[in-house]
């Protein structure tokens, strides 16, 4: 989940009118992020909207993403995650979870309850639950918002031979090329399987769109460079530290604007992280964080350690 976390927020964000759509099933006339911390004991959502649909009526509509493994069960964080939400902005409001991954929320109904004496429901919360790798691929096609097509390796393809060049043919036709190049960076960085990607890099060869995901090219080849360097050699550190650094710059890079001064700054700071823990955590909440005052504030800290 941790690999395809940052790339769902990125997509959702930048197209969060059509995601609003397909999930209140209503078209949508506006809508805007909302803060993701909650007062109090500070607690981090995955993502939060303010909406206006097409009819006037507004709702906060909030959205986790959620893979196979997790500490505490869903229910009971989306009870605590809903409660503060609604006390938080005293609105009407529509949950929903994405569960990625195979096998990932098969349990989860969206409808929990706690009872009381005799069987009475005393507390009661429920959810939208959407579980994309059982939904087919065509059913994601048919709703006809090139922005939700992006999401199509996470979902069941019956046919990849015949799916995925439909989908491409689809994205190619979009006339702006800044749009379609955020989709097509975001459909390959959401593709769980190296078969996959390499099928939409050739339909995309011959048109030169690859030159739309520098990111995503350098952190694949980087990363297979890295493994070819760890299987013949031992005991290089300090290579595979730089490396950690340079990933951490990287995704710093794609999420965030960074002026050139501030990138200096950052890369004198992580040169004098030695460890490859503090790194790895680095590169996590560079993955994750919604702010890149978080990070500055990490590495405050782990530098202060």
């Amino acid at each position: 989940m941790a690999s395809t976390d940052s790339p769902l927020k990125r997509l959702v964000s930048t197209f969060i009118e059509d995601f609003a759509s397909w999930l209140l099933r209503s078209e949508v006339q506006a809508a805007h992020p909302l803060n993701v911390e909650l007062p109090a004991e500070t607690q981090v959502v995955d993502q939060v909207f303010h909406v206006t649909r097409q009819d006037g009526y507004e709702l906060i509509l909030h959205i986790e993403f959620q893979g196979r493994r997790t500490q505490q069960p869903m229910s009971w964080r989306m009870l605590e995650y809903m409660t503060r939400l609604a006390s938080t902005h005293r609105h009407d409001l529509y949950s929903v979870v994405l569960y990625v991954g195979q096998g990932a929320g098969v349990n989860d109904t969206g409808k929990h309850q706690v009872n009381g004496p005799g069987g009475m429901a005393t507390l009661s919360w429920q959810y939208e639950v959407i579980r994309l790798w059982q939904m087919p691929a065509e059913d994601l096609l048919a709703l006809d918002r090139p922005a939700l097509l992006a999401l199509v390796g996470l979902t069941r393809i019956a046919q990849p031979e015949v799916m995925l060049p439909t989908v491409v043919t689809r994205l190619r036709s979009e006339p702006d090329p800044g749009i379609r190049g955020r989709l097509i960076t975001l459909l390959l960085a959401l593709m769980p399987e190296e078969e996959m990607i390499q099928v939409v890099e050739n339909l995309l060869e011959d048109d030169g769109l690859l030159l739309d995901m520098p990111y995503l090219r350098r952190i694949r080849e980087e990363g297979r460079q890295e493994g070819r360097q760890e299987g013949r050699q031992e005991g290089r550190q300090e290579e595979r530290l730089e490396l950690n650094r340079r990933h951490i710059l990287q995704a710093l890079e794609f999420r965030f604007t960074i002026s050139d001064a501030d990138r200096q700054v950052l890369a004198q700071q992580l040169e004098a992280l030695a460890d490859a823990e503090p790194l790895e955590r680095l590169f996590a909440a560079a993955m994750q964080s919604t702010k890149i005052e978080t990070i500055h504030e990490i590495l405050r800290q782990e530098l202060s350690n």
